[in-house]
């Protein structure tokens, strides 16, 4: 499989490889820029910083992770990424993996269903 590199309003994502109960992908999340806040209902994830520095949301917690951190993301638990500066995240995902399972509570670029 070719990786296939997505465009997103915070920066760009590339799938490197997807399985059925597993994903793997590289993000690059632009300073100043925040995924949504989100949950999933049937994974958990994983977050390796490469490069940069990320300010992360988890549950009730705020921490700031750089190069070679990393992060566990809880099935239904609350999660968001901002760019601190211009970052490189590895995030593997466990469960039912699909694009749906996002539910935003908040986001800066209008995608609150």
């Amino acid at each position: 499989m070719e990786n296939k590199k997505i465009l997103k309003p915070w920066g760009q994502e590339i799938i490197l490889e997807k399985k059925r109960n597993y994903w793997v992908k590289k993000l690059m999340v632009c300073a100043g820029a925040s995924l949504s806040l989100q949950s999933h209902q049937d994974r958990f994830e994983i977050w390796i910083v490469l490069s940069g520095k990320v300010q992360v949301v988890k549950g009730q917690t705020q921490q700031t992770l750089e190069e070679g951190e990393v992060i566990k993301i809880e099935k239904k638990e609350k999660h968001r990424i901002t760019g601190l500066k211009d970052s490189w995240i590895l995030e593997i995902a466990f469960g039912r993996v699909r694009q749906s399972d996002i539910t935003r509570f908040e986001d800066n670029y209008g995608r609150v269903k």
